[in-house]
This record gives C-alpha cells, structure tokens and sequence, in this order.
C-alpha cells in the first residue's frame, strides 16, 4: 500500500510541474503575442483607413464622371425622343453618340440603360475604357435604390387578367353641386355619394362626365283691373291729402322694420311682432369671447360659430306696415288675384305696381320662352352634369411568382409593349437593384 501510495504521489507531483512549465510558456507566448498585435494592429488600422480613403475618393470621382455623362445623355434621349413610355422599359444609349468625356486621359466609351421605374427614370452606366470607373459584375441584388450608386435596375413581372366595365349614368346634378376643383382632371360633385355605385373591388379607369344646359322660368303677374280711373294714388298706409277712399283691394305691406327693444308705436295699419334677444359670443381655442356688436341683443344667431349668452335675454320687437291705394270717384275693379294675363274680357288693364312673380320651375331639358309668353316669362338656364364611371376588376395574380422581363416575356410568349396594349391585362411591375 505505502508504494502504491508513492507511485501515486510521484505521478501527481509529475502532472502538477507539467502543467506549471506549460503555464510559463503560455505566459511567454501571451507577451509575444501582446506584442505582435501592439506592433501590428495599427499597421492594420492604417490600411483599412487608406484603403477606405482611396475607395471614397475612387467613388467620388466615379460618380463625377457619370454625373456629367448623365446630363449628356439626358440632352440625347429628350432631343431624339428616345426615353422609355411604359414602366419597366428601358432603353440604351452609345456613348458613341453624345458628347465625350474624358478620365484618366482616356474618352469614356461604353452604353448607358435608361430604365422607366414608375414615375423617374434610373441610368445604369456600363463604362469601358473609364479607368477604375468601367464596368464591374453587379451582384446583391436588394429592393432599396442609392443614387448615389451605379445600380443595375432589374424588373420583375407578373399580369392579372381583368374585366372592363362601365356604371349607369347618375342623375344630373346641377352645376352649384359640382366642386370648382378638378379631381384627376375632372370637376366631380361636392357629394360624391351622387355618383354611380360600383363594387368596393373595382378600379376605377375613368369617370366620365356628360354636361347639358337646362332651363328654369318664372312668370310676372300683375293686378288687373276694369275701368280705367287713374285718380290713383301711390301707396300709403294713411290716407293721402286730395285723395277720399282706399281700395282695399290694393293691399300690400312694407319690409320689416329693424329689431329693437323699444316699444314701436301702435297704429291701426301695423303689426308688431316680438321675439327673445340674446347676446352672442365666439369662443377661441384659448377661452378668449368676443362678443357680436359689442354685446348688442339679437333674436336669431348672427352668423356661423356663435353661442347664444342663455343668461342674459329680452324681449324685442319688429313690425310691418299695411299700405293701399287711395282714390276719387269710381273704384277700378280689381280681379280678386293676381295673373300674367287677363283674367277674363272684362279686366284690360294691369296695375304695374301690384307685380309678383310666381315660384322658379323646377328645371327641365327644354325651354319653355317663346313669342306667346315672352311678355311675362323670364327663363334663366344651369348647365346639369351626370357621370358614368368606368371600371375594371382584377383576377388573382396569374403566375405563382413575378419573373425577370425575359422570363416573363418568355413564359407567356408576348411581348411587354403587347401586354401593356391589351385592355383585358393589368401588370404587376416590381423592381430590384443590383450593385
């Protein structure tokens, strides 16, 4: 046992200087490492710095150059009317064939892609003999565009197929219902629930708006009367010196008086009237009142915003007038009511005084003026407008996923220009960038 017991403490004294010598070496080997990195850590930072300035400094002058080819090629494709129309196509432009530019001692030569991307357009750059500036592979392709990188523009498409149709026509509406402010180029009503209902799904293309003028009349009417006995006087609610009788059939009255709080005089002819004044205020945001005329009392709100003070009211009044004509002699003979024409034979002679006009007609499609009514009639015209919308519904996307032009054109063996063209298709245009 005591051997064993030694040959057992001899071995772990063995492993415990092993693993001590070990230690030293490995503290050894941390200094020559520490030392290592302090020396060679900021040689690296020096060459990650330079090589970042010299990246800086090579994109800068990159984009210069493309900047300036930029306006030249723009200049080109205006002038020849060459820029792509539908979105996703493209077109691609010599450098041969615009203005040079120089870099490095060298004419940049090459082609440039001008890519229609929804409403602007994207100019990929694929330069030759442009020093570091030529064209590189483009790769990691992403959804985000950098303009002030040279990106590859790289369209993806898919169709649906679609139906296009039209609404009924709405009523016409007139024209003070119509807004005075185009929407998409045309003058919609101010309430657009008068327009045609279409399906919640459905895209409108098109409204349609239709105009039509339509007429609207209103008659004069006078008094008439039989004799014609012109000791008549003007209208008066108190008898008028020289005259002796008042023809009751000529009763009018005046325009109401002003509200007041004053009592107005009483008189047999007059009609007074009453009505609870109040103050009226406006309130701002901040809780400042202005008061209407200066806190003066009024029956009815005195315009928009107003607040009635409910704790300070009283009683005004306001009042009319009854007027007639007065005579001498013989009474005229009025007709009992009012008339364009002669009511009969016997009453010839209109009292230009007593007019009143008869309610506007609703408006209709035709005029009613001509030479029988024109000595009465008076016709006024408003241009009605009625819409009809055109609409289209979509299918599901047709392909289980968009496509690269190519492939798209490819798969349904047509062209993009033929599938824009055709009204029973609407595309999906998505694009991605590759730099």
């Amino acid at each position: 046992m005591e051997i064993l017991k030694e040959i057992i403490n001899k071995t772990l004294e063995g492993f415990q200087n092993f693993f001590k010598n070990v230690g030293k070496e490995v503290s050894k080997s941390r200094q020559v490492l520490v030392k290592i990195f302090v020396i060679v850590a900021p040689i690296v930072i020096v060459i990650i710095i330079i090589n970042l300035i010299i990246t800086g400094v090579r994109n800068g002058n990159c984009y210069d150059v493309r900047n300036e080819l930029s306006d030249y090629v723009d200049s080109y494709a205006m002038s020849n009317n060459l820029l792509p129309t539908l979105n996703g196509d493209s077109v691609e432009i010599d450098l041969d064939n615009v203005k040079k530019v120089t870099f490095k001692d060298n004419v940049c030569t090459g082609i440039v892609k001008i890519t229609k991307v929804n409403d602007s357009y994207i100019k990929t750059f694929y330069l030759e003999n442009c020093s570091y500036c030529s064209a590189t592979e483009f790769t990691n392709e992403t959804d985000n565009y950098d303009d002030s990188a040279n990106a590859e523009v790289v369209v993806y498409i898919n169709y649906y197929n679609v139906t296009n149709n039209n609404s009924r026509w709405s009523d016409y509406i007139p024209f003070e219902s119509i807004s005075t402010e185009e929407t998409d180029g045309v003058l919609l009503p101010t309430d657009t629930s008068l327009l045609p209902q279409i399906s919640e799904e459905a895209i409108i293309t098109e409204i349609i708006k239709e105009d039509k003028v339509f007429y609207s009349y209103r008659d004069k009417r006078w008094l008439w009367y039989r004799y014609n006995n012109n000791d008549y006087s003007d209208f008066s609610s108190e008898r008028p010196e020289g005259y002796s009788t008042k023809d009751s059939r000529t009763e009018t009255r005046t325009e109401y008086s002003v509200w007041s709080i004053d009592y107005p005089e009483v008189k047999d002819y007059r009609v007074i009237s009453s009505s609870t004044g109040y103050r009226w205020y406006k309130e701002d945001e901040y809780g400042n009142i202005t008061w209407w005329n200066n806190g003066e009392y009024y029956p009815v709100e005195p315009g928009d915003d107003y607040y009635k003070d409910n704790d300070s009211r009283i009683t005004m009044y306001r009042y009319y007038d009854k007027m007639w004509k007065w005579y001498n002699g013989t009474a005229r003979g009025y007709a009992s009511s009012q008339s364009s024409t002669p009511p009969s034979k016997s009453y010839q002679y209109k009292d230009e005084d007593m007019t009143s006009y008869s309610r506007w007609s609703s408006y209709k499609t035709y005029s009613s003026l001509d030479s029988s009514n024109s000595s009465y009639r008076e016709e006024i015209t408003n241009v009605h407008s009625r819409y009809m919308i055109k609409y289209k519904i979509r299918s599901f996307l047709v392909l289980d996923e968009a496509l690269e032009r190519s492939e798209f054109e490819s798969t349904v063996g047509r062209t993009l220009e033929e599938m824009y063209e055709d009204e029973t298709i609407d595309l999906e245009i998505t694009f991605k960038y590759k730099y």
